[in-house]
This record gives structure tokens, sequence and C-alpha cells, in this order.
């Protein structure tokens, strides 16, 4: 019969049988049939999430997962935090070598994040745990590697009560005398914790931890060593060359801040005896071993759909946090690198990119500086937009995709090579850091070699302070780049740099950190400066007039959608202010706000002139109501009155436990005192700017300084509030004060009254 025939019903045709068709399957390879090494090349980058999936498929899987610690050395927590539920998982991977698992459960336990403990004993039970897993994922890593644990158990501690960075100090120097195969990392851990004391005998301490640490093989201790006995070395001309060798030696082992010292020893002179060939070649191997597949690429960057205004934001909004906290300029690149090293390698949504940026900076801080932003600071700086706990964990997950490894090299760092071999006068120099700061606006910029963007720097420093010859013979000699190398370059920097157009916010204000912060006194008012127009520069450079292509700007300075990335997540009690009161940015740090609607506007008129009569601080996280026990935990202050809301309830205790952060200050002894002296103080009236951040200004004075507000109008909708900047007269105690911690664990860090020079550490890794 043919197919598609209608048939009767007829005994002859309804006892045919209809065909069916039996479509065979194709043999095809599953995931069982796949050999075992294959299979455990594909195990080792699943999510920890997607591992225990598999292993419940098949009883062969479990078998693999189970008995291969490779699988668990390699498996992801990417944005997974330990927890009550996952904390056994954490903690197998990190006992088969994970270092992800490790850093994550000693920084979840330092700061009491994640796990869930008893108030008895709780300092002590977190400080043995955080210290095993600190020790643990210092082991995992390489001896050439520099240490980096003290970064988190480093001073001011809690002088009261018990204090979990104190325990952790104590177990881990325990541990060295047990464990021989951890003492040189751990050693020197400790010998840096130590060296950040007042007291001498802690210090005379160091050194001693750092000799055992040296000869235990740990590099970084055994060029500290050389530093600390460098000064008495050079009065004697046979010491000082035994000095230098020593250096060359551990410049020669991967050092990369023995290198750079060794290039600035070199550079200033030629005490090892060199000919003059050999001398300028060991300088320029310096420059030419910078590896540029180190260095982050836009194109990276872009993929992980970070736009190129966006990131000009953050930094900008970096660069005032800078200025406010008077870090150095060595501490805003360490920072800027370790951003974009990690959107590198991580995609970051656009609501947690500023979240991203402050973590860096609180780890970059305290790796660099002697005063350290404070994660309660930190947090208040974005305007209460994250929680303690978000920075907790981001901070977490930036030491582990960046492998603990949070120096790199910097422009600053060859510039001091570059100044120690041809010095300038000190407005060039000034000129030349301004520069720096400008190419770490733009994401073009960082892309090429740090080492040949100093020498572009340098170059077009030279040209636009009129320097001849522009690039001298000895120069090119010592650097490896002559005139023509490295001109493009320079050329891209002018044009970056010094272009009128400046981007802007979705309100059309201008960008302008970086020229703002080099209006100081302190820089000689080097932005101040008319800069020469680009016909002249090429004139200079002698080159044709060709402007390098550049992506043509939108019509308001940036992506339409920018106003997404602007306006942060929010709650209902989320404050925002008005860009009518913008202060000056000397005052005040930018922070993510969004734009007022007409209603608010006009309300914003009405109530003005209440507000200016009214103690209202600049800090945005304040609660709608507020009870009567808070209002009398309420801190006051010498420059105005604010209320620091509570991070956590004595009865959410099992949530989390931010109060017991290591981070904080335990003590608030002069609450009465500055109360008195705070009233009868009247607010200072606001100058309006029309430059100013991405992010929305906020009282520059920070939480520990200025910690409470008055409560609101409830006739304010939701999510609006105007805030009136309290700036302390001048003369005035710069004494900060915070809220007292009743259950300090290890909330430690005491803000200091005394400055206290910061202390800057050669950077990068590279290889001679």
């Amino acid at each position: 019969m043919k197919a598609g025939v209608v048939h009767c019903r007829c005994s002859k045709c309804y006892s045919v049988p209809a065909r069916k068709r039996v479509r065979k399957r194709s043999s095809g390879i599953t995931l069982l049939s796949l050999p075992e090494e294959v299979l455990l090349c594909v195990l080792q980058y699943l999510s920890a999430e997607d591992l225990l999936s598999i292993r419940a498929v098949h009883s062969q899987l479990r078998d693999i997962v189970d008995n291969h610690s490779s699988v668990w050395a390699r498996v992801s927590f990417r944005d997974t935090w330990p927890s009550p539920n996952t904390l056994w998982l954490f903690e197998r991977a990190a006992d088969k070598g994970n270092f992800e698992a490790a850093v994550k459960l000693g920084i979840a336990y330092l700061y009491n994040e994640g796990p869930l403990l008893s108030d008895e004993g709780r300092a002590d039970v977190c400080g043995r745990k955080a210290s095993h897993f600190f020790s643990l994922a210092e082991s995992l890593r390489s001896l050439t590697a520099d240490p980096f644990i003290w970064v988190f158990i480093r001073p001011p501690w809690s002088p009261t009560g018990s204090c979990c960075k104190a325990v952790v100090f104590d177990h881990l120097k325990a541990e060295c005398a047990n464990n021989m195969e951890r003492r040189g990392p751990l050693l020197h851990c400790l010998a840096k914790v130590l060296q950040l004391f007042e007291d001498d005998e802690k210090r005379s301490e160091a050194i001693s931890m750092l000799e055992e640490s040296s000869q235990a093989g740990c590099l970084q201790s055994s060029y500290l060593i050389w530093q600390h006995s460098r000064k008495a070395a050079i009065a004697d001309p046979g010491r000082y060359l035994q000095c230098v060798r020593t250096l060359r030696d551990y410049a020669g082992k991967g050092c990369w801040e023995a290198q750079l010292s060794l290039a600035k020893v070199c550079s200033s002179g030629n005490p090892l005896g060199l000919e003059s060939k050999a001398c300028s070649d060991l300088v320029a191997q310096l420059f030419s071993s910078c590896n540029p597949a180190s260095r982050p690429s836009s194109q990276e960057i872009l993929k992980q759909g970070i736009k190129d205004s966006m990131r000009y934001i953050l930094v900008d909004w970096l660069v005032e946090v800078t200025t406010m906290k008077d870090f150095t300029s060595q501490t805003l690149h360490v920072t800027v690198g370790c951003v974009d090293r990690y959107l590198t390698l991580r995609s970051v949504p656009k609501a947690r990119l500023q979240l991203l940026g402050i973590a860096c900076m609180v780890i970059c801080t305290r790796y660099i500086s002697k005063e350290i932003l404070t994660i309660r600071e930190a947090v208040w700086l974005t305007d209460n937009t994250y929680k303690y706990e978000d920075l907790v964990r981001m901070m977490g997950e930036v030491i582990s995709v960046l492998e603990g490894n949070i120096r790199s090299p910097t422009l600053l760092d060859y510039g001091e090579v570059l100044f120690s071999l041809l010095p300038l006068e000190r407005r060039t120099t000034h000129l030349f850091s301004y520069i720096c700061e400008l190419s770490l606006l733009y994401s073009a910029l960082a892309t090429p070699p740090p080492a040949k963007l100093a020498c572009a720097a340098l170059l077009l420093t030279r040209a636009l302070h009129h320097y001849a010859p522009l690039w001298p013979t000895l120069l090119a000699d010592y650097t490896g780049f002559s005139k023509q190398d490295i001109v493009p370059l320079s050329v891209l920097l002018y044009v970056k740099c010094f272009s009128q157009d400046v981007p802007k916010d979705y309100r059309h204000v201008s960008l302008t950190g970086v020229k703002q912060r080099f209006e100081d006194e302190a820089y000689h008012h080097i932005s101040k400066d008319k800069v020469m127009d680009f016909k002249e520069l090429c004139q200079i450079l002698e080159i044709p007039e060709v402007v390098p292509q550049m992506e043509p700007p939108s019509p308001t300075g940036q992506p339409a959608d920018i106003h997404t990335f602007l306006a942060s997540p929010s709650s209902d009690s989320k404050k925002r202010r008005d860009d009518s009161m913008q202060a000056h940015r000397g005052s005040f740090v930018a922070t993510p706000t969004a734009e007022l609607s007409n209603q608010e506007e006009k309300l914003l008129g009405d109530i003005l002139d209440w507000s200016l009569d009214t103690s209202c601080s600049g800090y945005e996280g304040d609660r709608e109501e507020e009870s009567e026990g808070e209002r009398e935990d309420d801190c006051e202050y010498e420059g105005g009155v604010g209320h620091l809301d509570p991070l956590t309830d004595a009865g959410e205790r099992g949530e989390h436990c931010r109060a017991l952060s290591s981070d904080e200050d335990s003590f608030c002894e002069a609450r009465r005192e500055v109360n008195k002296d705070s009233q009868g103080q009247e607010p200072v009236s606001l100058s309006k700017d029309l430059h100013s951040s991405g992010y929305s200004s906020v009282q520059s004075v920070s939480p520990s300084s200025t910690c409470s507000s008055s409560s609101y109008s409830s006739s304010l909708r939701p999510g609006f509030c105007l805030l009136v900047p309290m700036q302390r007269p001048r003369g005035t105690s710069s004494k900060q004060v915070k809220r007292k911690n009743t259950a300090a664990h290890s909330g430690c860090e005491v803000e200091r009254e005394e400055e206290e020079e910061e202390y800057s550490a050669s950077a990068g890794f590279l290889s001679l």
C-alpha cells in the first residue's frame, strides 16, 4: 500500500498493520564515557554548587570528586560566602588546598561574618579559626610571593577587651614555633605587624623576626633586612659595596622591590664599578622586563560590561576619597591597579562597581599607609549604599581573585627611577605626578606597560616645561626607549589628559577631581597653569599635527545608560540630595545619588531656610524613625551633630555580628565633653560649585568625627533628605570618636590623633 492513502473499513484493508518508523538513537558521548583525566579537567572549573550537583548524579562521579583533591583545590567559590550551611564545604576545599576557600574562611572568622558562634569565648574561637585558615592560605602561595595576611591583623588594636586581631597574632606566633615549613611567610607577617607599633621594644623584636624569616627562605624579609642595614652601611665604602652586591642577588632572585632599588642605585651612581654600558643595560633591563601581558587591557574591561565612562566616574570618586583622607598618590595608583586587574578577571554588576573600588582602597591603605580607611568609614563614604558585610565579602573576593598579590608596579615607581637618573625641578615633578594621576582616569591608558607609560609621561612633562633636549641620550640608554618609541604614547597622553571635553555625569556636571586635587598649594597649583596647545606641542616634538582618533563622545558626555550606573541601589529609607546643594569638592566626597523630581525641588526651596538652622549631617544611613534607645546612643561631636545608624541590633546577632568587627574602635569616652562643646555652634552656609563627581557629594567629615543626625520632618517623602554640611571650626580638636562597641571581640581600629608620615613600599612583580 502507498503511504498517505486512506483505506476503508473492510476486512482486507483493515487487517493490514500500519508501518511505524523507529528512529535509532545515535551512540553519543556521555560524561561518564570520558576518560578520567578529561573528566577531572572539566570538574576543576566548576563552581562549588555545580560540583555538588554533579556529585549527586552518579556513584562514579561521586567517587571521582571525593578521591581527587585537585578537584577541590580548583573549585570556584565565586560570589559565595561561608555560612552555617556551606561551612563544611569551604573547610573541606581549604583543607584540600583551595586558596579562595582558605582566604574567605579566614576573613569570615576574623570579622565574624558568616559563621554563627555563641557570645561566650567568641573572640578566642574566631581568632583560632582565622589564624588557621590565614596560615593555610599563606602556605599555598609561592615562597617568592609577598605575604599578605598581615594586612588584616595590623594595628590599631582594641585597647580594652578581647581583640580578635591580637588572638590571631598570638596563634600565628605559636604556630611559627611548631611548624617549620610555614615559618618564613608567617614570621614576615608578624614582623610587619610589630613594625607598625610605636614601642621600640616591639620594633626590635620585629627585626629579629625578619632575620629568622630571612633564614627560613622568605625573600621579602631579606629585602627588608637590607633596607634596615643600608643606612649604617653608607658611611663605610666597603660595607656599602657589599650591601649593593647583596641587593643585586635579591634582584636576581625575582624580588621586584630589590630590582627597583637596584635601578635607583645604579641610576644615581655606579657603586658596583661596572662599565658605563653594563650599568645602563642593568637599568634598561628593568624597564624592558615589565610584562605587557600582566597589564589589564581596555578591551578586557569592556568585555566585562564596564564602559570607559563608568570607570572614569569611579576613579574620579576614588581621587576625591584620597584627597579627603589625605592618602598618598601611591595609594591611589595601587588601588586603581587592583580595580583594573580584578575587572579583567571577573565581571562586576554596575550597581557594585563602587563597592569594588572602595574595597580595593580599604585593602591598599592597609598595605601602604600608616593611617587606614576603616570598613565602617568606607561604608559611610558610599552614602551607606552598601552594608558592612557587603564590603567585608568584597574584600574577600578581591584578595581571592588577585591571589593575594596586592602590590604591582606603578607609574610613580618608575618615575622615582627616572628622577634619580635625571633630577627635575620641584614644579616639574608635580606636573609629572599630575599627568600620571590624569592617566588613571582613562582605560585606554591602562593597557601600555607602566615603564613605557612613565617614560612617555616624562617626555610630555619635559615638553610642556620646555626642557632641552627633550629626551637626552642618558635617558635613552638607561631606559631602552628612544624618542620615536614613546612620542606616539606621549601624544595620546596629551590628547586624553588635557582634552577640554571632560566627561560629565548625568547631571551635566564636569568630573574634575584630579584637577582640583592639584590646585592645592602643596602641588604649587600646577593644574591651574595654562597648557600649550596641540599645534605647539607637535612643533616641539617635531611631528606632524595629526590628532589621534578618539571615540566620539555622547551629547551628555556619557552613554545613555550611565544614569542606571549612577543611581545606586536604595531602600525606602534611602535619602538623596539635590544638585543645587553641592558644596566645594575640598569639603565633600561624592557618593551615588539620583536626581530630584520637580516636587522635591520645590520642597527643597521651601525648607532650605529651616534646614540651615538645623543640625543635619551628610550621613545618609539614618532611619526614618529612631527609637528612644537609639537617640540616647547618638554620638555628638564638635563639628555638628549626626546620627550613626547602628548596623546591627543585639537581638539580630544570629544574622550578622558587625558590631564585633576588628575594624572599629570599641570605646566612646569623650561623648559628654564633646556634646557640651558642640552646643551653640551654627551651621555653615553652602557655596555652589559646578564641578562634582559622578556620585553626589556628602560631608567630608568622616563618621569617625561626625556620626549623628537630627530627625527629619515627617512631611518629607521617603528616599529624600536635605544634606547640610557641618564643618569643624579651625583649631578645634580632630579627635575621632565612635559609638561604643559593647561586644568588641575584634573591634580594634582606633583612629589616631597625631599625624604620622606614611611609608610607601616599592611596587610590582618584575624579573631581571
